[in-house]
Formats: C-alpha cells, structure tokens, sequence
C-alpha cells in the first residue's frame, strides 16, 4: 500500500506516499487456563488514586462521593444494580482520561450479560473515553481516542475472546491504558489476556462523570449492567503486569475463584501491522476475521493476506516485491473511504461518501484520466467501477517532496485509516460500492514496472480474485 509515514498501530508500509493506519476495533485472541493465583507482590504498596468498597457512598481514598440513581443500592457485598440503574460521580469524574491510568472492579453478574455491558466508564459529551466490562459478548477493556459515535469514530478493544462470561460468579477485571506506549491492556483475574494488549491513538480527555454500571453512546446511558460490583480502584499511572496481579488479591469476595487466562498464540501474520492476517495463502477459500463486513474470498496460488483489521485487507503476490518508491501491486479493500483533497492529507469538503458522490468527484478531479466508467456489482454489493490513469506530463501544483507528481485519491474515513494515491507508474482500479449509508472500496492498483492493469487482472487473476467476494450483511 502507499504510505506516507509509519505513524499508527496496525498499518502496512510498502509505499511511502500514502498512510494506511488503522485505529480500530480490535480483538485479541485468549482461552482459560484453571489455576490457583499466587502472590506477585504485597497489595499494601498498591495505593491507589480512589477506591470505593461500594458498600456505602463513601470512598475508601481519594475522598471522591457516589450518588445512586434510579433504584441502584449498596449492599454488604458491594452496589447493586438491576441492569437499569447506576452510581454515579460528580461531574468531571476523578480520571484524566488523557494520560495513563488504570481502572479494576471486582464484578458478579446476575445472569448473562448482553453483548455489551458497562462496569465501569468515564463519559464525555457523546461517548464514554473507555468502557470496562463485556463488549461483544466477552469480558474486555474498551478505550476510544475521539468522543463520538459511528463510522468515523474508532474503539480500540483487548478482549478475551474464548473465556466464557459465567453467570453468578465473581471476576476481578482490571483495564491499563499506557499513553505513553499507545497501548491498552485487558487484566481478568490479575492476569493480562493478550501478550501486548492493543494499540491506541491518545485518548480523549473525558469530562463527564464516573459511571459505575452503565456507559454512554450517542450522548445517552447505555449498556447498562445488571449484577454486583465491589472494590473499584483507580490509579493514575499504567501499573505493570505484578502491580494489577496484586491488586486482584486485596479483596477478594468470599466465594472467588481466580482462574488464569493463557496468552493467546502468537498471530500467523508475518506483518507486525497487520493485525490478525493470514500471510502466505494456498490456493482455497478464505474468510477475514476483523474486517468489517466480513469478507470471503477465493485465490489461486501465489497469494498472500498481509492485513486484516477492521477497515483494512490487504492482498498481494507473493512473488510482487513491496519496495520501491510506489511499491507493488496489490488489492486493497476499505471501509468507508473519502475523497481526498489535492494539496492536503484531509478528505475534499463537500464531496459525499456515496458511490455516486465519490464517482462524480473523480470524474472532475484534475489530471486523472478515467479510462474505464461503468456500473458494477461485486460481493453482493452495487456500485460503480473506474479505471484511472495519469499522463506523464501531468504536473501537480503540490508535488510530494517537492518532485513526485501524485494525485492523492482516497483517504480514510475513521475505520480504515488510509492516504493513497497515484501517478504516472501505476495504473489503478477503483470499486466504490454502496454499504450502509456510507461505502466499501476495492481498489486494485498494479505497478507498471511489474504488470499493466490489464495483464494484473486477467493474467495475474486479481480480477477473478475480487469476483469471487462475497461480504456478508
């Protein structure tokens, strides 16, 4: 792909002039592991910044008050809630979201919980910055870099993915957000549930309240939980792997038993950034496991999946070298992409996320050549296929550099993360398909010093590659 700069987790980068980052919704993989928890250090050293018992209003540090509403009430096992009410902070709540910290609760739920459920979460004005809790139906920690909801708003997510969420039984969870590495960490029981957790964009600095039992979306409460919490800390530092494992031991509720998740296996990606994608393929069918929709496709021999992340796939020859100024060919498919504007890494304003809207800009942008302008229908999905080129001659008024002639052609929309573009050595293919208000993109590019577009489709196979997808609703 072409990328202007490493610059974010999760990004491939082949070529230099255009970023491909993804910021997204990310699940890691762990199973479990029955064992007994031993001490990793003395729980006395572990002051934290507040904590709560949540068998009355008062804190037990920190001084910070509670108030309960709508019904929810303190119990000597800590605040009960009946999945319609919550305990609540003063506004602004007592966490800078914005700098690292670390949040922990011990947690029993009344039944099973939905596939989203809010222990713990600072609000903003439209979103919580992080959501401790269940979250597509698995315990994880849930951090967002921007307030909003949607498309254009990312939520980053360490989950434990095959531990199952058992009814009336008591967990410690515990989440660790690092601004300073760009990570954030998933503890369940003491113990972390992925071997680095998942990388973030900064955080936004959340000024609304602590919410214990519910979150926020949309600028209203939601997943709302329904069970037992108790003994919630804060801290406002990243405590390491030791420092959570003890502070899972310093009360632990009668009846607890701690069980170890296992580090998941290492991903088969041979891309650090790549997320969770398959590399070197044999000839057979395949599916994605984090792309949004989820995507099926067919390959012949010779193909490789070097992404697979919420906004991105990434598929290639192996036999394609990626190096060079404008790398190598590929397909590329995206979740709601832009248009992007002539002289500046931003989408083009006033430019709509439509098949239609893109394919108008297009047909206007200056310096790009459409060759091919037809309807089409790909993986179920309909919309509007073109083939660009551009001229030699062709001079930007903004060249790259100072000297590379580009004319830029989509960006990111929030999901997928992307800043491509074209010129003179490359000859580009771009789907635009219709997908629930906003859009999908295909884009096939080939490098002129290794295939025409031409040869790249139907000798090379990359047509019937993108003929074989099928996206499911």
């Amino acid at each position: 792909m072409d990328v202007l700069e490493a610059v974010a987790p999760h990004r491939t980068t082949p070529h230099p002039f255009a970023r491909h980052r993804s910021r997204t919704i990310a699940a890691v993989i762990a199973s479990v592991l029955i064992g007994t928890l031993g001490a990793c250090g003395s729980p006395d050293t572990l002051k934290a910044t507040n904590a709560w018992s949540l068998t009355k209003a008062e804190a037990s540090a920190g001084g910070v008050t509670l108030s309960l509403e709508d019904g929810a009430r303190w119990t000597g096992e800590g605040l009960a809630l009946d999945g319609t009410n919550f305990g609540t902070t003063a506004e602004p709540g007592p966490l800078a979201t914005d700098s690292s910290f670390t949040v922990s609760a011990w947690v029993r739920p009344a039944g099973q919980p939905g596939q989203y459920s809010s222990v713990l979460s600072q609000s903003g004005e439209v979103a919580g910055a992080f959501f401790l809790g269940v979250a597509e139906g698995f315990w994880a920690f849930s951090v967002k870099p921007a307030d909003g909801n949607g498309g254009d708003f990312v939520t980053n997510r360490d989950l434990a993915t095959t531990v199952e969420v058992e009814p009336d039984a008591w967990v410690h969870l515990a989440g660790v957000y690092d601004s300073t590495a760009g990570r954030a960490l998933f503890y369940l029981n003491g113990y972390p549930t992925s071997a680095n957790g998942v990388a973030t964009e900064p955080l936004f600095a959340a000024k609304g309240p602590l919410l214990f039992g519910s979150g926020q979306a949309n600028g209203q409460l939601s997943d709302f939980f329904k069970g037992t919490v108790a003994d919630v800390r804060t801290w406002s530092r990243a405590l390491s792997t030791e420092e959570v494992t003890a502070a899972s031991l310093i009360a632990t509720p009668d009846g607890a038993t701690l069980t170890k998740a296992e580090l998941p296996a290492e991903p088969n990606c041979p891309d650090p950034h790549g997320g969770l994608c398959l590399g070197a393929l044999e000839e057979g069918n395949y599916s994605t496991t984090s792309f949004e929709p989820k995507l099926s496709y067919t390959v012949p021999e010779g193909w490789s999946n070097r992404e697979d992340l919420p906004g991105n796939v990434l598929l290639t020859r192996t036999s394609d070298s990626q190096e060079g100024t404008w790398g190598g060919s590929y397909i590329g498919v995206y979740q709601n992409v832009r248009a992007s504007s002539l002289c500046t890494e931003e989408a083009q304003p006033g430019v709509g996320t439509s098949a239609a809207d893109l394919a108008a800009w297009y047909r206007t942008a200056p310096g790009l050549e459409i060759v091919t302008d037809a309807p089409t229908m790909v993986g179920g999905l309909s919309g509007i296929m073109l083939d660009f080129r551009v001229s030699t001659q062709w001079k930007s008024p903004c060249p790259l550099d100072g000297v590379i002639h580009a004319i830029p052609i989509i960006i990111g929309g929030g999901v997928s993360d992307l800043h491509h573009v074209m010129g003179a050595p490359l000859e580009m293919r771009i789907i635009l398909l219709d997908w629930q208000g906003g859009n999908l993109a295909v884009e096939i590019t080939s490098v002129l010093e290794q295939h025409s577009l031409e040869d790249y489709l139907t000798t090379i196979g990359s047509d019937a590659v993108v003929n074989s997808f099928t996206f499911e609703p």
